[in-house]
Parts: structure tokens; sequence; C-alpha cells
């Protein structure tokens, strides 16, 4: 299996400001229900050393679903979300071996 076929994963990472917390959790669920089935995996953790600090894990089919995601506006719709409410850290995203 090459690069392109293997399973990729992506996290996102940031920090939510103090009482929005509700609305950022509930429109990241809101994007959970709209990925494609080539999303394998989906997960929103919060940090519980780091209150308020918030990563979203997900994981592709392969290298092109997940470059298609990065396109996309639900990506959009989460960065959008660190953005307003809190603070955008990072993204990484790679092979899982």
């Amino acid at each position: 299996m090459n690069e392109k076929q293997s399973v990729h994963f992506m996290k996102m990472s940031g920090d939510i400001g103090r009482g929005k917390e509700k609305e950022f959790e509930q429109t990241v669920r809101f994007v959970f229900n709209q990925l494609p089935d080539e999303c394998i995996e989906r997960s929103l953790a919060q940090d519980i050393f780091n209150k308020g600090h918030y990563s979203f894990y997900s994981v592709w089919h392969d290298q092109n679903s997940l470059f298609s995601f990065l396109k996309s506006e639900e990506f959009q719709l989460i960065r959008g979300a660190f953005d307003s409410l809190g603070h955008f850290e990072n993204v990484i995203n790679g092979k899982v071996v």
C-alpha cells in the first residue's frame, strides 16, 4: 500500500474562551454529522489538565480524502469556531502507522 492509499489522521487544536465551550462543542457536533463516509473516526477531546484546550481528531481512508477535507467548508467551520470562540493553535496530519 502506498502513501496515498494508507489511512491518514488529522488533529486540530486550540483554546476556547470561558463560557464559550458549549457553543464550540455544538458546532463540532454539527460538523460531525456532515463528514463524509471517508472519515473513519472522529472525536473531540478536552484536555483535563489545561481547561479550555480542545483537540479535534479524525481518521481518513486515504490521503486524498483527508486533503479534500482540509479544503472543505466543514474544516473551515471548525477552524472558524476556534478562531471566533478562542484561539486556533495548529493542525497536524500524517499517515497512520
